[in-house]
C-alpha cells in the first residue's frame, strides 16, 4: 500500500516537473532568444547592388561607442534575403519570394537561428499589422488578387485569403500596397494600382487615385474602400519602414509616399482618420510637401505629444535620392523644422528611427560618418550617439528589440 501510494505521488511529481520544465522552455522562447544584454540591433548592408551582404548587429547602447561587425554580425545572406523583415520580442519574420518559404528568426552565439520556416508563396508580402502580440496580418499581391495571410507566430500557422477590393482598371495589371494599420478590431490599408510592363520603365503609368480599405478583423472583409485624389500612393511598404501610427488619442495618422509609385507630381500629404469613425477627416489635410521644399515622404515616426520625425525625399525624379529629417506637428498639420542633420545617402528604404523615453534615436547615413542621433524634443538638443565603423555600406534598420 505504502510503495503504491509513493509510486503515484512519484509519478505526480515527475509530471509535475516535466510540467514546469516545458513551461519554462516555452516562456523563454515566447520572449525571445536575443544575446545576452541585447536590448536594440540593425540590419546593416556591405557591398553594391546585386553583390551585397546583409548582418544583424547588436547595439549596446544607442548614445555612445561603436558599432562594427567585427566580432557582432550574424549575417542574414542565404536565410534572409534582404531588409524586408518584421521585427518584434527579439524574433524576425521574413517572407523569401525567391525560395517559397516564411520564416522565425531569432539571434543567438552570432548567427541566425532558424526557428522554423514554412512553405509560403502565396502572396509577396508588402505590408502588415500586429492584431495582437500573437497575431501578424500580411498584406501583398498574388496573381493579380489582393491577398491577405494571417500568422499565429507562436505556432507559425497560416490562414489565407483574397480581399474584394476595388478592381484593378484598364491599362494596370497588379494592386499597390501602401500603409497598414490595426484599431479597435479594424484593419486599415492603403492601397492603388500599379503596371507591371518593365519595358516603360522609368515612365510608368501612375493612377490617379488612391484608397484605404476598411477591413473587419474577425471576418477579414471589406467593409468600404475610401476613395482620395489629392494624392498617390497612400503610405510606403511598412515591412520596411511605417508611414501611419495611431496616438494617445486613438486618432490614425497616415502620410502619402508617390514615389513609391512613380508619381514624382503628386504631392505627400498626411491625413487623419478620427477615433471611432472609419471615415478620413474631411478637416483635415496637411500638404507635406508644401510645407517641405516639394520633398516626398517615404516614412514617418511618431514621437509622442503630438509630434512626429519624417523621413524626408529631396524633390526630383529618383527613389534613392538624398533623404532628410523633419519634424512636423500633426494635430495642426504644420511644419516645425527640419532637424539639423547631415543628408542622409541611403535608400528610400530605412527604418531609422528608435522612439524612447520621450527621445528618438535617428540613423543617419552620411557622405562620411555615420551616427545614431539623439533628438530631445524637450530641450530641442541634437546631440551624436554610437558611431558604426569598419566599412559598413548602409545602416537599413535600427529597432528595439525589448
Amino acid at each position: 500500500m505504502y510503495m503504491n501510494t509513493l509510486f503515484k505521488y512519484s509519478t505526480k511529481l515527475f509530471l509535475f516537473v516535466m510540467l514546469m520544465l516545458s513551461i519554462i522552455g516555452c516562456e523563454k522562447r515566447n520572449i525571445g532568444n536575443v544575446e545576452q544584454g541585447t536590448k536594440y540591433a540593425a540590419v546593416l548592408c556591405v557591398g553594391s547592388w546585386p553583390n551585397t551582404a546583409y548582418y544583424i548587429s547588436s547595439i549596446p547602447s544607442l548614445t555612445s561607442g561603436t558599432i562594427s561587425l567585427k566580432g557582432n554580425g550574424a549575417e542574414m545572406t542565404g536565410k534572409v534575403y534582404a531588409q524586408d523583415v518584421v521585427q518584434r520580442d527579439g524574433f524576425y519574420y521574413h517572407m523569401n519570394s525567391t525560395s517559397g518559404r516564411f520564416g522565425k528568426y531569432h539571434v543567438e552565439n552570432g548567427a541566425l537561428i532558424i526557428d522554423k520556416e514554412i512553405p509560403f508563396a502565396y502572396l509577396s508580402w508588402s505590408s502588415y499589422a500586429w492584431a495582437d502580440n500573437n497575431t501578424l496580418v500580411i498584406f501583398g499581391e498574388g496573381n493579380g488578387e489582393a491577398r491577405y495571410a494571417v500568422v499565429k507566430v507562436d505556432v507559425m500557422t497560416v490562414k489565407t485569403g483574397k480581399l474584394n477590393l476595388n478592381a484593378i482598371p484598364k491599362g494596370f495589371q497588379q494592386y499597390s500596397f501602401g500603409f497598414a494599420q490595426y484599431r479597435d478590431s479594424k484593419l486599415f490599408l492603403g492601397y492603388g494600382f500599379a503596371s507591371s510592363d518593365w519595358s516603360l520603365f522609368p515612365n510608368m503609368p501612375v493612377y490617379p487615385k488612391s484608397y484605404v480599405a476598411v477591413i473587419d478583423y474577425h471576418t477579414m472583409a471589406v467593409e468600404k474602400s475610401l476613395e482620395e485624389h489629392r494624392t498617390t500612393g497612400l503610405g510606403s511598404l511598412n515591412v520596411y519602414a511605417p508611414s501611419s501610427f495611431v496616438d494617445e488619442n486613438n486618432d490614425l495618422y497616415f502620410i502619402s509616399d508617390p514615389v513609391s509609385g512613380y508619381d514624382y507630381q503628386a504631392p505627400s500629404a498626411m491625413f487623419r482618420i478620427k477615433s471611432g469613425s472609419t471615415e478620413i477627416d474631411p478637416g483635415y489635410f496637411f500638404n507635406y510637401s508644401a510645407s517641405a521644399d516639394q520633398e516626398k515622404a517615404p516614412a514617418m515616426w511618431y514621437i509622442g505629444s503630438g509630434k512626429a520625425i519624417v523621413r524626408s525625399r529631396l524633390n526630383g525624379e529618383s527613389i534613392d535620392a538624398d533623404h532628410y529629417y523633419r519634424l512636423i506637428d500633426v494635430k495642426s498639420g504644420t511644419m516645425i523644422k527640419k532637424l539639423d542633420l547631415p543628408a542622409d545617402k541611403g535608400e528610400r528604404m530605412v527604418n531609422a528611427v528608435i522612439v524612447e523615453d520621450g527621445k528618438a534615436f535617428i540613423a543617419v547615413n552620411a557622405a562620411d560618418r555615420d551616427y545614431i542621433w539623439q533628438y530631445n524634443p524637450a530641450t530641442d538638443q541634437l546631440t551624436k550617439g554610437v558611431e558604426f565603423i569598419g566599412g559598413i555600406d548602409y545602416i537599413l534598420r535600427i529597432e528595439k528589440l525589448k
